[in-house]
């Protein structure tokens, strides 16, 4: 990875209620708790100070996978808005964890089911809530 994450407030403190939400076991809670971790890690500012080419909850973002070398583009958004047809992803996914407060340029090292690795380049920020003034999405 080549930057630390930044976190809005918002996505920090959602993120965080997420537990209450989740079965006690199985494997959303363990991706919560990969997920607490980033939140941990990242620096966390209010989402009016966030720039405007980091990957937020509710963004747009293309990104290529560097094995395949296909592009993709995907919403990141909570487990409960997930649609695939929609390309909408959970923050609770693997390539959603490597989004979530990652810069436009930034790569990131994940696991895939089945215990491979992958690695993604973020390539575009098509939108963002707090860019667009939605600070509250």
């Amino acid at each position: 990875m080549d930057t630390n994450p930044i976190i809005t407030e918002l996505d920090a403190a959602r993120i965080r209620e997420l537990g209450s939400l989740l079965p006690d076991a199985g494997r959303g809670l363990r991706a919560l708790n990969d997920l607490i971790e980033v939140t941990e890690e990242a620096e966390i500012v209010p989402g009016s100070r966030i720039p405007p080419d980091v990957v937020t909850i509710h963004s747009t973002a293309v990104f290529r996978d560097e094995l395949a070398g296909t592009l993709h583009t995907v919403t990141l958004v909570y487990p409960h808005e997930v649609s695939i047809t929609e390309r909408r992803i959970s923050v609770l996914a693997p390539v959603g964890r490597a989004l979530l407060g990652r810069r436009v340029g930034d790569r990131a090292q994940l696991a895939v089911p089945g215990g491979a690795e992958r690695r993604i380049r973020i390539t575009e920020l098509l939108y963002q809530p707090e860019a667009s003034g939605e600070l509250t999405s």
